[in-house]
C-alpha cells in the first residue's frame, strides 16, 4: 500500500473521535476520501444518511465492499479522487484520512465545495500550515483559502505509531467550521491570490505593479482603488480577507477595460 501513500489508522477509539468531531447524523451526506479497509466507512454509515466512500486501490475495494455489504447508505467509488473529482457531487461534510501526497490539492477542491464541516488526519506539519495566521512564514496559499471559508483548528495530535504500515511523520486531526460569509468564490480572484503567494514576502504594492502590466492595468487605476497602507504591507501580513478584496478589484477593473476595448472595438 505505501506505493499509493496509504497508511491504514489502526486506533479504534480516535476513529470514533472522527465521527464525532464530523457531528454526523442522518441528514448528512458525507465524503470519505481514502476508504482503505472501511473502518472509518462503517462508523460513518451508522449515523449519516449517506456516505461517498472513494478508494483508489481496486483489490481494496472488493475486500471492503463485503465488509460494507450490510450498509446500503454507503456507495463505494473505485477511483483517483483528483481525477474524478468533477463526478463527486452533493457532499455536505467530509470525514476522512486522505493520501498524504494528494493533501493539498484535495484540500484546494475541497474548500471550493465549502462543504459545512472538514474533519480530515493530515501530515503534522501540513496541518499546522492550514492554521498558520497572517504574518507566519507557514502562512502560505492554502492557509489563505482554509482561513476564508472555515474556522480551522487542530483538534488533536496522532502519533505515527497509530497507522500501519507506520509512515515516517506525525499526523493531527484539523477539524474545520464553515464560516458565514458574504464573500463569492470566483476562480479568476483566487488565481489571482495564488500568484501574490508565489511572491509573499513582498509588498503587495510592488507585486501589483508586476501583475498590472500582465493584465495590460494602469497602476495608478489600482492606486486610487486601494489603501496606501494595504499597498505597503507585506503580501503574507495580510488577512484573507483583505487579500480576496483586494483581488477583486483588480479583476473589476480588469473586466471593466477589456469590456471598455470591446464596445470601442464594436463601434469602430
Amino acid at each position: 500500500m505505501k506505493k499509493l501513500g496509504q497508511h491504514f489508522l489502526v486506533d479504534y477509539p480516535l476513529l470514533d473521535r472522527l465521527v464525532d468531531y464530523g457531528q454526523v447524523s442522518k441528514k448528512d451526506i458525507v465524503l470519505e476520501v481514502g476508504t482503505g479497509t472501511g473502518e472509518l466507512t462503517w462508523r460513518l454509515a451508522e449515523k449519516a444518511g449517506k456516505v461517498l466512500a472513494i478508494e483508489i486501490d481496486e483489490k481494496l475495494i472488493e475486500e471492503t465492499s463485503r465488509k460494507l455489504n450490510k450498509y446500503n447508505n454507503v456507495e463505494l467509488i473505485n477511483g483517483d479522487i483528483l481525477k474524478i473529482k468533477h463526478k463527486i457531487r452533493g457532499f455536505n461534510k467530509v470525514v476522512s484520512n486522505p493520501p498524504y501526497q494528494i493533501s493539498t490539492r484535495l484540500m484546494h477542491w475541497l474548500i471550493t465545495n465549502l462543504p459545512e464541516r472538514i474533519v480530515l488526519t493530515l501530515q503534522k506539519d501540513f496541518a499546522h500550515k492550514i492554521i498558520s495566521p497572517p504574518g507566519s512564514k507557514k502562512y502560505v496559499y492554502t492557509s489563505f483559502l482554509a482561513n476564508l471559508f472555515y474556522r480551522c483548528e487542530i483538534v488533536e495530535d496522532v502519533p505515527r505509531n497509530l497507522f500501519k504500515p507506520m509512515p515516517k511523520v506525525d499526523s493531527a486531526v484539523i477539524l474545520m467550521e464553515r464560516i458565514n460569509n458574504d464573500i463569492l468564490l470566483k476562480e479568476e480572484e483566487l488565481n489571482l491570490v495564488k500568484i501574490l503567494f508565489t511572491q509573499k514576502t513582498k509588498k503587495l504594492r510592488n507585486v501589483l505593479k508586476t501583475v498590472s502590466k500582465r493584465l495590460q492595468l494602469s497602476f495608478k487605476d489600482l492606486e486610487k482603488n486601494l489603501s496606501e497602507e494595504l499597498l505597503n504591507e507585506r503580501i503574507y501580513h495580510l488577512e484573507p480577507f483583505k487579500l480576496y478584496k483586494c483581488a477583486e478589484i483588480v479583476i473589476r477593473l480588469t473586466t471593466r477595460i477589456i469590456n471598455t476595448s470591446e464596445r470601442y472595438s464594436m463601434e469602430a
